[in-house]
């Protein structure tokens, strides 16, 4: 069988790129040809996640320093990704989390599209993004943001089946785009990440991509109002301009920057618990955390709900301020959650292998239904 699958873009190993990943284990079997807006893989990445499969770029892929910058050009991002014309193949996939779903294809081509959510800066996360961007209150803005919803809409009714990533997405979807979705989670590779013989270390850990939305800063504040307890971070990104000097004369909060797996793992195996601030539509880092058999301090929202066990695997924090990450770790210090195996028995609910044989099942049906 000849499949196109459709990623927005590949720039770093994120929970979406793995998800591509595990795709591809459950393709091995057919000619799959990829797409996305632009390929920043090194070569690890290009063997781990890509299967060494050259990718099919737009022009993107040759504006200087894109990976950096690539948020700036959303306005064109639809033209772009338009620009993709799918002919002869047997299947389209897309995983999409802003414009993948937007390429044009051949009639009569089954069109299945792995949301990770709808965009967010124009549904769900509207205000969110309005209030960051220098132009979020002006007119202009406005009526972009109408624009490119109708634009969405229109390319979420060519897709014939949809799978949400979680069932806060599949409520999204349902809200955004009028249609029904299959939940299936997105895979977590729980046996890279297992259970310690050591003995557990009096920190706690914030890992992940450092962007704004991950409220990397408010956790930072919330630590330097606790000079007793000990923060480490782990991660870089665009969003960690200033935490140099938000770190000065704060000897408890230590940034390591860039880690691989291994060390991640192994930090994370130790910590007393892992704190996750972000407003997430699943959070397959905190999965993997609990894989560890670390208890988490994470937001009440999105697919943390899902996730997490209150009380048993970790405890959830009501707002994105520091006084509530504050009252979550003051929490965990009076009852401090030690049953690691039964925090990791949670999380191998959302193994790999349970998201292969969800998928390849559900690619298997929806291709039945779609020639009856």
């Amino acid at each position: 069988m000849k499949v196109a699958l459709v990623q927005d873009w590949f720039n770093a190993n994120g929970g979406a790129e793995k998800v591509v990943g595990e795709i591809l284990e459950t393709l091995r079997d057919d000619e799959v040809a990829i797409y996305a807006l632009f390929n920043k893989f090194g070569p690890e990445s290009t063997q781990s996640i890509l299967k060494g499969k050259p990718v099919n770029v737009s022009l993107l892929q040759y504006v200087p320093f894109v990976r950096s910058f690539y948020r700036y050009f959303l306005p064109v991002m639809p033209w772009l990704m338009g620009r993709f014309h799918l002919k002869g193949y047997d299947l389209v996939i897309s995983t999409s989390h802003a414009v993948a779903k937007g390429f044009r294809s051949q009639p009569g081509i089954p069109n299945i599209c792995y949301c990770h959510t709808p965009l967010r800066p124009i549904w769900d996360m509207y205000d969110d993004y309005a209030a960051s961007h220098s132009l979020g209150k002006s007119f202009m803005y406005r009526k972009f943001v109408e624009w490119l919803r109708r634009w969405d809409v229109a390319t979420a009714n060519r897709v014939d089946f949809f799978i949400a990533n979680s069932r806060h997405i599949q409520q999204r979807i349902a809200r955004s785009y009028n249609r029904e979705s299959v939940v299936i989670y997105p895979p977590v590779r729980t046996g890279m990440f297992g259970l310690c013989e050591e003995p557990r270390q009096e920190y706690y850990m914030c890992p992940g991509r450092f962007v704004p939305y991950k409220k990397i800063d408010m956790v930072i504040r919330a630590f330097q109002q606790m000079p007793d307890k000990r923060l480490v971070l782990i991660g870089e990104g665009w969003g960690a301009s200033g935490f140099d000097d938000m770190l000065r004369g704060h000897p408890n909060i230590e940034w390591l920057g860039y880690r691989d797996d291994a060390e991640v793992i192994r930090y994370m195996q130790q910590a007393k618990a892992c704190i996750f601030a972000a407003k997430e539509d699943f959070g397959i880092m905190c999965v993997e955390t609990q894989a560890c058999g670390t208890p988490v301090l994470a937001l009440d929202y999105g697919g943390y709900q899902e996730t997490v066990v209150d009380g048993v695997t970790g405890y959830f924090f009501a707002e994105q301020t520091e006084a509530a990450v504050i009252e979550a770790v003051k929490k965990m210090e009076e009852r401090p959650l030690t049953d690691h195996c039964a925090i990791r028995e949670n999380a191998l609910r959302f193994s790999d292998d349970r998201f292969r044989k969800e998928f390849t099942a559900f690619v298997q049906q929806s291709l039945a239904r779609f020639g009856s």
